[in-house]
């Protein structure tokens, strides 16, 4: 009986005094949970060696509202060489749009990652088809592409 009051009266005392707990961090907002899902992780390889990793959304699946006239991704990527080139390219053609943005930046919400060392970009492309692949290429023949597919 002791014992029992003792642990009764540490989970009180305890329980009482936390203004919030661990299930606070799960709570996401529907865009936020959207992007979690939409998100896809990639290894940028140089041939069987890993040059860097990449991450991509897109943007108009997530935020709809806001982007539908064209094809937009939220890109950040982080390459082993500092000096590399990258460029993008969506089903072989290149980017209308590539705003390289801080690491703190207005798609940060939309991750749970924010990291100096990585770049981020806002990339834009004509409309396509139905099947996405975002390629991902630099300069010291590093590679990765990255596939969407719309919802139809």
């Amino acid at each position: 009986m002791k014992t029992f009051l003792i642990i009764l009266s540490l989970t009180v005392l305890f329980g009482a005094c936390a203004k919030q707990n661990a299930f606070d961090k799960f709570e996401l907002s529907a865009t936020k949970e959207l992007s979690e899902d939409n998100i896809q992780s990639l290894k940028i390889k140089q041939g069987d060696k890993v040059a860097g990793i990449v991450n991509v959304i897109y943007l108009n699946k997530v935020l709809p509202d806001l982007y539908k006239d064209n094809e937009y991704f939220y890109v950040y990527y982080y390459m082993k060489d500092k000096n590399a080139t990258v460029h993008f390219e969506l089903n072989g053609e290149p980017s209308l749009l590539r705003e390289e943005l801080p690491s703190k930046n207005e798609f940060s919400y939309l991750t749970s990652f924010e990291a100096p060392w990585s770049k981020y970009y806002l990339l834009g492309f004509k409309k396509q088809g139905n099947v996405l692949k975002l390629s991902i290429n630099s300069d010291t023949a590093a590679s990765a592409t990255v596939t969407f597919v719309k919802d139809k």
